[in-house]
């Protein structure tokens, strides 16, 4: 193996220039716009601060004015500004690329100073950033210098990760908690699935959870859906070619009265403006083959047909027949978690699926409706398709990694040897930036493809399909964008030879694999550079408001939208972006510890970039998932580690090293122990709050947080208590019970503060009454000592990091609780048309011949400037302002 690849040419240097320069010309241009722009243009760069419709406690402090100084700015905020701002899904998503820039940056400190000279001293022979891998160690006694790193490296990543685990568990009860929190509809409702027959009516149910209050069953509204979805698109239909005319109509009587030329007569005749008539909207009922219809007219009496048998439809709801789904709704958190925990414990529940900490608009009400056969049917047809899409899309992505060997595929294959004719330039460009923007781009065509076969395969939850996205989108980063590239690129740097001695492929391609790495520096660079500089940019918000808002937005409600919808991240799609890096940087960060070095400022640049664009840019998700995507992350990185491991070992047993396969393998071992051990400690804990935590937080001081092991023992004790008479409204009850038995407000649309009120008073004087928090900081100790033994975040000073917001109470309007958990199709309104107002009365003739209709149409707050565009000036018809905590 020496011989063959002693004075081999490389072009590994090149190739990363040929990237790094282009990528930090492309980087420096998107931080320019940004440093330039960033305080004029405040509806791009800070809307949380600008738009009016964000919540007064959602709005971050005024960014500094300097050029950086944003940056120091936001890195000095403690963590209850965080927590507050970006909310707990955006806290730990910024924590993971926090942990990981300094995981990279601490695999720096550990393996450069010993594998550096490893590698390069007295080697193989191998040139430029080649000679920096494990390929280039001619003398297999040096192998052990990887081997006890590797040990010493992948343990630190482990119990970075238990830290983490234990930080998050202590995080998410010290949250579930807090009054804000603990007081939410989702937190004192539970959604149970699937349940058997006999268990299903309402005497039954009341008499498993007679402190229960309120039960919503899920019913079959399969005809009222359909009604419900056509109206919804006829009236998006109709509204847009009634402004569309509208504006036409507008536009042409401007342009006449600019020439001069003669007005259309009557004035208020809109068929007058259409070529008498001639140039009306029109829509096919069906596709293609479907009668033409004039949109305006059946528009309006089609949706006064829909509205009628709608709320027929709606007053009936109640006589459709049942499904096997219930929501329950409790008096407090506390009697939740004793059912919710209580679940698994008794055999007449079976079966049956257990939800809690879902709004109403969280559901994903078609899926409630399947069996158990047909869900499992569904998941395994959903899984299959999404299977067969990771082995097609090798195809391309392997294409993808050979080009960026493309030098070695010319120099053994003469026939492309014209690719060689290229300029220098362009070659690099072609051998290291164009197969990691296409890569890029393969992936970007993945997650919404996923989150559809979630909802095929039955997820009930839009967080279920939020975690169903980020596995499977993992999975595909696993093997597409990390296996299927690494070994084409590795291929095709060896393809000749294994045409030639096909039973030494094997071995070659690990030899040939650190040579891949070269690949991942010029995608670090990438994703480090661009796409952080891109992020801040926001170049296409900084388009839409300018350019194309401009030219797409006609009607008021398309540009109320745009001006007061802000974007939302998709932690589900973020986090296997990343975790990506982490995988690259984990696996090849022994055999080419370069790589760690790149995936380390990579962390670094692009922290900050979502550090800014979280707090002042992007709106909270709308899905709360309580930072849960952290916690799958995290269990994820194990696998990184398996591949890592097993990659050396292959490395190990090719060199016929079988000292270090013992000795790797004992840690591989190890680290399959620790990952199994990791999922029977914390996984019972991510979907429950311990009794005695929720006791505890409400002033209870005969209880105590179980740190010991965060609440893992207590939930099967009370799981099992519930149904030996523990199950009864008052045995264990708090203060806190009464606070919360009266909810009166909608919990995603109307958070408010009820300091005028008894019960905060009355709450109030409970967190008073808690012990000073400078108590529970003095007793953990110092910040190092805290990191090494994570146990010493005690519950108490993970509950310091609450936002000052989150001990308000939240109230509920009664007329929301009643239907709060009935399907959307059963509260659906009447949809309300707008229309700007014009000065010749069109808008007043369309408004009262629909309003004839039963159609409400409204040209309130929005009308035409002096150059014929429409405007708004206030809310769209119906609208209610949320008002968040």
């Amino acid at each position: 193996m020496a011989d063959s690849s002693s004075g081999e040419t490389s072009a590994s240097a090149s190739q990363l220039l040929s990237t790094l320069i282009p990528t930090l010309v492309i980087s420096v241009i998107f931080t320019l716009i940004f440093l330039a722009l960033r305080k004029s243009e405040k509806r791009v760069y800070e809307p949380r601060r600008s738009v009016e419709t964000v919540s007064k406690d959602l709005k971050p402090d005024e960014s500094p004015k300097g050029m950086f100084a944003w940056a120091t700015h936001l890195v000095s905020k403690p963590t209850p500004y965080l927590v507050q701002q970006l909310g707990a899904d955006g806290y730990f998503f910024l924590r993971f690329l926090f942990e990981f820039s300094f995981i990279c940056f601490l695999g720096c400190i550990l393996l450069w100073p010993i594998l550096f000279p490893v590698n390069i001293t007295n080697g193989n022979g191998k040139k430029q950033l080649d000679m920096l891998t494990f390929g280039n160690v001619r003398n297999k006694d040096r192998y052990f210098a990887h081997v006890f790193l590797s040990w010493l490296f992948f343990g630190a990543v482990i119990f970075v990760i238990y830290r983490e685990l234990v930080y998050y568990t202590t995080f998410r009860h010290a949250l579930q908690t807090t009054p804000m929190y603990d007081s939410l509809l989702s937190s004192r409702t539970m959604l149970l699935t699937e349940i058997p027959e006999a268990a299903l009516l309402e005497t039954e149910l009341r008499g498993y959870f007679p402190t229960a209050t309120n039960l919503w069953y899920a019913r079959d509204y399969k005809e009222l859906s359909e009604q419900v979805k056509e109206r919804t698109k006829l009236s998006a239909k109709y509204e847009g070619a009634l402004n569309g005319v509208l504006c036409k109509a507008v536009s042409l009587r401007n342009k006449l009265q600019k020439k001069g030329k003669e007005l259309p007569e009557p004035a208020d005749d809109l068929n007058k403006y259409l070529k008498d008539g001639k140039k009306r909207p029109t829509h096919r009922l069906k596709f293609l083959i479907g009668e033409k219809v004039d949109t305006l007219d059946y528009s309006v009496d089609k949706l006064g047909e829909l509205n009628k048998t709608i709320k027929k439809g709606q007053a009936e709801h109640n006589s459709n027949s049942q499904i096997p789904s219930v929501f329950i709704e409790f008096p407090s958190q506390l009697e939740l978690q004793r059912a919710y925990q209580a679940i698994p414990y008794n055999s007449d529940f079976k079966g049956t699926k257990r939800f809690t900490g879902i709004a109403p608009d969280d559901v994903i009400w078609p899926n409630l409706a399947l069996t158990k056969t047909k869900r499992r049917l569904k998941k395994i047809l959903a899984s299959t398709i999404l299977t067969l899409t990771i082995i097609f899309w090798c195809i391309p992505v392997a294409v993808v990694g050979a080009i960026s060997n493309i030098n070695f595929l010319t120099e053994k294959l003469p026939w492309l040897d014209f690719i060689n004719n290229m300029p220098s330039a362009l070659m690099g460009i072609i051998t290291s930036l164009l197969p990691v923007v296409a890569l890029a781009i393969l992936m970007s065509l993945i997650p919404p493809f996923i989150k559809k076969m979630g909802k095929v395969a039955g997820c009930i939850t839009v967080q279920q399909v939020n975690t169903y996205c980020q596995n499977w989108f993992f999975a595909f980063q696993v093997v597409n964008t990390f296996l299927a590239a690494a070994l084409g690129s590795s291929a095709a740097s060896s393809v000749q030879s294994i045409i030639q001695k096909p039973e030494s492929a094997m071995s070659l391609l690990a030899s040939e694999l650190p040579k891949s790495s070269n690949f991942y520096l010029s995608y670090l660079c990438l994703y480090g550079l661009v796409f952080s500089s891109k992020a801040l940019a926001n170049v296409v918000g900084l388009a839409l408001s300018k350019v194309l808002g401009r030219i797409l937005d006609k009607s008021p409600r398309a540009k109320w939208k745009r001006y007061t919808t802000l974007g939302q991240p998709d932690f589900s799609v973020l986090y296997p972006s990343f975790q990506l890096i982490c995988l690259i940087a984990l696996t090849y960060s022994v055999i080419a510890p370069l790589v760690v070095g790149f995936a380390a400022i990579s962390f670094f640049l692009i922290f900050f970039a979502f550090l800014y664009t979280l707090t002042y840019v992007l709106q909270h998700a709308q899905t709360d998932a309580r930072g849960r995507n952290y916690a799958t992350s995290l269990f994820q990185l194990f696998v990184a580690l398996y591949l890592a491991e097993v990659l050396i070992l292959a490395l190990f047993v090719f060199s016929k090293n079988w000292a270090c396969v013992a000795l790797e393998g004992v840690w591989i071992l190890v680290t399959a122990v620790c990952h199994q051990w990791f999922k029977w400690k914390f996984l019972p804990l991510l979907e429950i709050v311990p009794v005695s935590a929720i006791k505890y937080a409400s002033g209870d001081r005969t209880f105590q947080y179980p740190m010991y092991d965060q609440g893992l023992k207590e939930i099967k004790t009370e799981g099992q208590n519930y149904w030996e008479g523990g199950n009864q409204l008052g045995l264990s009850s708090s203060p806190l019970d009464q606070v919360l038995a009266d909810p009166k407000t909608d919990e995603s649309d109307a958070y408010t503060r009820t300091g005028t009120n008894e019960k905060e008073s009355a709450s109030e004087k409970r967190l008073d009454s808690l012990p000073p928090v400078a108590s529970a900081k003095e007793a953990s100790g110092g910040a190092v000592a805290r990191f090494f033994k994570p146990k010493q975040n005690s519950f108490d000073l993970v509950r310091e990091e609450m936002p000052a917001a989150y001990l308000n109470y939240i109230e509920y309007n009664p007329d929301f609780v009643r239907t709060a958990y009935d399907d959307p199709v059963v509260t659906d309104e009447e949809p309300h048309i707008w229309i700007p107002k014009d000065n010749m009365g069109l808008s007043e003739i369309e408004k009262n011949k629909a309003l004839k209709n039963g159609v409400d149409v409204s040209d309130s707050d929005a009308g035409f400037d002096e150059k014929g565009r429409t405007e708004y000036y206030g809310p769209p018809p119906s609208y209610e302002e949320a008002l968040k905590v």
